[in-house]
């Protein structure tokens, strides 16, 4: 019998910029990505360019507007989590204070 275990969720704090704002923010943070498409780590190739694609899907949305900001956040999660699996840095929906 299998053993459900209790998960605690964080929760998700809405960001406070615009769909255009935060499109034009995750432009400035993917772009560097770039870079690294030619990487010698196939890693780390890899791993950009599936950033930075699923970063740009979601800025076409946002700038669109068929998904609202926290949407967005919401598939920035899920990108996260590969960037970490490639070790790539994270993209945040956050301006820092």
């Amino acid at each position: 019998m299998a053993t459900a275990t209790a998960t605690a969720r964080k929760p998700i704090t809405p960001t406070a910029l615009a769909p255009a704002e935060l499109a034009d923010f995750l432009v400035e943070q993917v772009t560097p990505l770039r870079a690294l498409f030619q990487s010698g780590n196939p890693d780390t190739q890899t791993g950009s360019m599936v950033v930075h694609d699923g970063v740009m899907a979601i800025v076409k949305a946002l700038r669109a507007g068929e998904i609202a900001p926290v949407v967005a956040q919401v598939r920035l999660i899920r990108i996260n989590r590969r960037a970490n699996h490639y070790y790539v840095r994270t993209i945040t929906a956050h301006r820092p204070a």
